[in-house]
């Protein structure tokens, strides 16, 4: 009896494989071996480039979901130097960012001995423009969730936020055991974004198939984070008019804080450690009347939009519905030229919520504001929340996540990240989440990357994780690295949350000159401030 490569599967470690095959087929009839599967609209192999050769597999599965595998070359194809071939054993799964909508590449983990794997999600311009949705898959792509008539698709969305994501992994995992006949000792997922939210679905979801993810910046609590970062364009539209916060204003506003709050842990260097406890208020800095007050200097309403900026959404009540931009973070992402929303996040408001893309956002309130969050959490809660702290299939497979997260984010606000790890650690409690589950919050920093401050190196984090996976070294502390130019260089000891970095005095640019004071519990300062929006959690 001929086995297909699912039907005739074992399960070992958690992770579907299939058995191990007599003899290794060659790349060149992978796609036949594919094809032959069920489901499969289509599948190419080849060998493809020098800098190193590798398999690559590109095959798509119902409705429109392309995936690429890159294999490196097998024994059989003559790869040398890994446990097979050129293959080290391990898979290592890609996320993507934004929307997605496009197939990423593979060759970064085949460089470095692993099976790589990338999905497009379900979507592509072309597969819109051929009639599936609106043209080039509508604003910031995010349009591909409407059929041509503009009603919400919702296998769309599942395809999307997490069938595409189980699929690419199934299918990294079979064809690394196909092509080399042997199972992968060890499967990671590694994004930032959309592929930190990609990495958080397949833990809460499939955390069986897993040893390890590395998620960044994520792009969780999809049903909420997004409607709550229209607020800034809300909030200025509501109380400047169409005429907004200019982004000086903005700038000046933040810088002020930035001065303010700097050296609340005992360093003047420029960066805020602790947003959550950064008491600086807009109105500090009111016009007076005076020939001396500066250009960037705020009327009363200005004030009041930036401070509403940094609060947060509130409903009519007064109830917090989500975090705001952080004192010290830029508007400009959220707030481009001080007036509108950026196109990420409109796009999900006109055709996510409102499956119109003539909706125009001008027409939400700061007061009406709760009814068009509500209506965001309560459409897509069951379909894209990404939201579960349980983790348990994580925890029963004796895997590992490292989650990290810019706390200067002018995109991702990192509330939604503070809220996620203080409800697991309600969970498990902060010692038995650690086990498994460590947090590193990053001051200063960007989306992923970026800003005045020691920066994460992804490729030194994913060692670690891979380290405390394979070795059982796990990370009580990140050691990030800033170059300030002329050979000089900044680190900082970036410590497990709820963990601070304390200055012990000497060098306030060497990490040695920082500890980490070690919380057993969430300070309850910083728990009441990531919590605020936890009523909304609640099932409606």
């Amino acid at each position: 009896m001929k086995c297909s490569i699912f039907a005739c599967t074992m399960a070992l470690g958690g992770a579907v494989l299939a058995p191990a095959a007599s003899a290794a087929p060659p790349c060149t009839e992978l796609a036949a071996i594919v094809s032959a599967e069920p489901n499969v609209i289509s599948a190419t192999s080849a060998i493809l480039g020098t800098n190193p050769p590798r398999c690559e597999v590109v095959l798509t599965v119902p409705e429109a979901i392309n995936i690429r595998v890159g294999l490196p070359l097998s024994a059989a194809d003559g790869g040398t130097g890994g446990v097979q071939g050129a293959w080290n054993g391990k898979v290592q799964n890609q996320g993507g960012g934004g929307y997605a909508g496009s197939l990423g590449g593979v060759t970064g983990p085949v460089a470095a001995g692993f099976v790589g794997s990338a999905t497009d999600t379900g979507h592509s311009s072309a597969w819109c423009n051929a009639g599936n949705s609106q043209p080039n898959c509508g604003l910031a792509g995010g349009g591909f969730v409407l059929d041509a008539d503009g009603n919400l698709v919702e296998s769309r969305v599942t395809d999307f936020i997490r069938r595409s994501l189980h699929e690419q992994t199934r299918w990294a995992l079979n064809l690394a055991n196909k092509y080399y006949g042997m199972k992968p000792a060890r499967n990671y997922w590694v994004g930032c974004s959309t592929g930190g939210r990609q990495g958080f679905e397949m833990a809460q979801h499939y955390g069986h198939l897993f040893d390890g993810f590395l998620v960044g910046a994520p792009a969780f609590n999809w049903n909420r984070f997004i409607i709550g970062e229209m607020w800034p364009p809300v909030a200025a539209n509501d109380l400047l008019g169409a005429g907004g916060l200019s982004t000086a204003k903005s700038a000046a506003a933040n810088a002020a804080a930035v001065a303010a709050c700097d050296a609340d842990d005992g360093v003047a260097d420029g960066i805020i450690s602790e947003p959550r406890r950064c008491s600086f208020n807009a109105n500090a800095l009111l016009c007076t009347g005076s020939p001396d007050d500066p250009a960037t200097c705020l009327t009363p309403q200005e004030a009041n939009a930036v401070n509403a900026i940094w609060d947060g959404p509130r409903n009519q009540r007064g109830e917090r519905l989500w975090g705001g931009v952080v004192k010290g973070a830029s508007f400009n992402t959220l707030l481009p030229g001080g007036v509108n929303p950026g196109g990420l996040i409109l796009t999900y408001l006109v055709n996510w919520m409102h499956e119109d893309p003539a909706y125009d956002w001008r027409q939400i309130s700061m007061a009406g504001f709760g009814e068009q969050f509500q209506l965001s959490s309560r459409k897509f809660r069951n379909l894209a929340a990404t939201d579960d702290p349980n983790l348990d299939k994580v925890r029963k497979r004796g895997g590992k996540i490292i989650h990290y997260h810019g706390i200067a984010d002018p995109l991702i606000v990192p509330y939604g990240s503070y809220n996620y790890v203080s409800r697991v650690f309600d969970r498990y409690g902060v010692g038995q989440t650690q086990s498994f589950m460590r947090s590193f919050f990053y001051p200063g920093v960007g989306h992923c990357a970026g800003g005045a401050a020691p920066q994460p190196n992804t490729t030194a984090l994913f060692n670690v994780l891979m380290d405390w996976v394979e070795n059982g070294v796990a990370p009580a502390h990140i050691v990030a690295s800033q170059n300030l130019g002329g050979g000089a260089t900044r680190t900082r000891k970036v410590c497990k949350y709820p963990d601070e970095a304390v200055y012990t005095g000497g060098d306030s640019n060497a990490e040695s000159s920082f500890v980490c004071a070690v919380n057993a519990q969430e300070p309850a300062d910083l728990k009441a401030e990531s919590q605020t929006a936890k009523m909304y959690f609640e099932a409606p």
